[in-house]
């Protein structure tokens, strides 16, 4: 069954599901009891990602922008996992996170005087082209 969208005199909008032989119906609005007109509703369609709802995109936001990870069939030839991580954080809108974090990290082994990490950019790539 369609879910038909309804107006009532004092602005309400409310949904019905219901048959489609039943669909023209005046309703009364369960808000104010007047009498309600159906409306054109609108509707979306949706190709492509899925849309994350509210929750998804706050446990996302919660997540260590460092710790992202981007699968293996997306990076470039020869991208160490630094670089990697910094393109995830990029592709979710995090990128500017990632690097005042990275930022903050490699100050703070400076003021201790630990010595740099190595990262994997030095090193070639074990194919060629």
């Amino acid at each position: 069954m369609p879910i038909y969208e309804w107006q009532c005199g004092g602005g309400h909008s409310f949904e019905v599901l219901a048959a489609a032989s039943v669909a023209n119906k005046r309703r009364r609005c369960p808000s104010c009891g007047a009498k309600s007109a159906r409306v054109v509703s609108t509707f979306a369609i949706h190709g492509g990602a899925p849309i994350a709802t509210a929750s998804e995109r706050a446990a996302a936001r919660e997540v260590d922008v460092t710790s992202l990870k981007l699968p293996n069939f997306a990076r470039l030839c020869g991208m160490d996992d630094y670089s990697a991580t910094r393109m995830a954080a990029h592709k979710v809108g995090r990128g500017s996170e990632f690097d005042d974090k990275m930022a903050t990290r490699k100050e703070r082994q400076a003021v201790s005087g630990q010595p740099p990490k190595k990262t994997a950019a030095s090193h070639k790539p074990k194919h060629s082209h």
